[in-house]
């Protein structure tokens, strides 16, 4: 039985400091069985997260966390997979043209299977959500708690299937708040430590399991998710 877990991560193939081996380690030395490296734009961490977690009994939900915007401003989207369509090579093509804000051979790749709103050089919270689909993911709206009080009404609009509920700068309030809007507009809520650096001096994100969901959580998560569980 799968008894905590940590579903947003970083590792040294985005801008994190452990690799995804050490992810795997630490997160076992914590007592987390289950969690997701969600790089910036990038999946290359997941192969050897999955490696790591068969030896040592940690057990990875592949996924990764885009970049998009919202009326200037910056907002993340985590996408869980549900296939192995992360593998895909032109959606690994589609990540690189994310990094280097080449957003209009993006909407051409994507034209003929996707409606698209331009945004300018950075994809739109719409195109980012198109395209997490388009490859097999449940999109989640990341730390809903950073983002501007202005604009979050207007963005808990779009289709997400779930919001990350649980984060490491969520106040108890917080975390209810957005627990109730999860069961209220969505299908599930997940959990993130946000975890780049074992360095305590990092206060914008947390050690890994810090916080987490919780078996019945995880379970409604991977049901309702349909996100695949590599172990």
């Amino acid at each position: 039985m799968l008894t905590k877990g940590d579903f947003h991560i970083h590792s040294t193939a985005s801008d994190g400091e452990l690799s995804p081996k050490e992810i795997i380690l630490n997160a076992k030395d914590r007592g987390i069985d289950t969690i997701a490296i969600t790089d910036h734009n990038s999946v290359s961490g997941i192969k050897g997260a999955v490696e790591a977690g068969k030896i040592y009994g940690v057990s990875v939900v592949p996924a990764v966390e885009l970049s998009t915007r919202y009326n200037h401003e910056s907002i993340h989207i985590l996408g869980y997979f549900k296939n192995n369509q992360y593998n895909n090579n032109t959606f690994q093509e589609i990540l690189k043209l994310v990094k280097t804000h080449h957003t209009e051979k993006i909407r051409t790749i994507l034209s003929k299977g996707a409606k698209l709103e331009a945004s300018g050089g950075h994809l739109s919270v719409t195109e980012g959500i198109t395209l997490l689909k388009v490859f097999g993911a449940a999109v989640v709206l990341a730390h809903p708690v950073r983002i501007n009080s202005k604009y979050i009404d207007e963005i808990l609009k779009f289709p997400f299937d779930g919001i990350e509920a649980r984060y490491c700068r969520s106040s108890a309030n917080d975390t209810i708040k957005f627990i109730n809007i999860a069961l209220s507009k969505f299908s599930f809520y997940t959990a993130g430590s946000d975890f780049h650096t074992s360095n305590r001096k990092d206060t914008k994100h947390s050690l890994i399991g810090d916080p987490h969901l919780n078996s019945a959580e995880i379970k409604v998560f991977l049901k309702k998710s349909g996100a695949s569980l590599l172990s």
